[in-house]
């Protein structure tokens, strides 16, 4: 008789113990939260996560990191380079610059002056945060060496300024090029304003740009016949004629 009434409450005992567990998961669940519901809602909390990042970026578990940092994003494309400053700031930020660099501009009589003062101008240019002051700077020195015959002075200033603003720099550097008087050369700066009009050609040659690659190229020669040196003016003539032909085809 003993025997029987233990075999009998051993149900009972496990429908207690049963019930006591499903007394305990109520208690720790929020109410309508199903069980298993925490361990997909981590999951898809990491998910999400992952799919936030950049392409590439680690993401850091929630334990190590503990605050969730900003995330880097990933940028569009660079926007294009903005053109030159209007006329009315290049006039404002030329009486600017020629008050800063008083002492310089007073001594641009001379080619050696104007050539100390244009470099000036162009290693101040170089860390200029101003994009106003910084195109005076470039066009002044330009300028100088426009005056003062030194080619290599423009060409260097053009190339500065075609590295932060949209403009055409083949055609104004053509233009300053022109302006040199080959005339008042003497065989050094003639020679130097040979080179510069052989690599403003070559550019322009490059970009299909004949007829600015022509002009130049006929600088050249009068330059290297100026400067004395015929096998120079030659060659650059024989490019010349190329271009010419070149141009016909096309």
């Amino acid at each position: 008789m003993a025997a029987r009434r233990g075999v009998r409450r051993r149900p009972i005992l496990s429908l207690a113990v049963l019930a006591i567990a499903m007394l305990a998961i109520a208690v720790i669940l929020p109410p309508g939260l199903p069980a298993g519901a925490v361990e997909i809602d981590a999951a898809a909390a990491v998910d999400a996560t992952a799919l936030d990042a950049a392409p590439g970026e680690a993401v850091a578990p929630a334990e190590e990191t503990g605050i969730r940092r900003p995330l880097m994003r990933q940028i569009g494309p660079l926007e294009a380079a903005a053109g030159p400053p209007s006329r009315r700031a290049v006039a404002d930020g030329r009486a600017a610059v020629r008050r800063r660099f008083r002492a310089e501009f007073s001594h641009t009589a001379t080619a050696a002056g104007a050539r100390l003062a244009a470099e000036t101008l162009l290693s101040a240019a170089l860390t200029e945060p101003d994009r106003t002051l910084r195109w005076v700077l470039l066009d002044e020195a330009r300028r100088l060496g426009e005056s003062s015959g030194q080619a290599g002075i423009v060409s260097r200033s053009f190339a500065a300024a075609a590295g932060t603003y949209d403009f055409d720099d083949v055609a104004g550097e053509l233009r300053s090029l022109e302006q040199i008087p080959v005339r008042a050369l003497d065989g050094g700066r003639a020679a130097a304003l040979a080179k510069a009009a052989e690599q403003l050609a070559a550019r322009a040659a490059g970009d299909n740009r004949l007829p600015q690659a022509i002009a130049a190229e006929g600088i050249a020669v009068r330059a290297w016949q100026r400067a004395g040196n015929s096998p120079a003016a030659r060659e650059a003539a024989s490019r010349t004629t190329a271009l010419e032909r070149r141009s016909i085809r096309d």
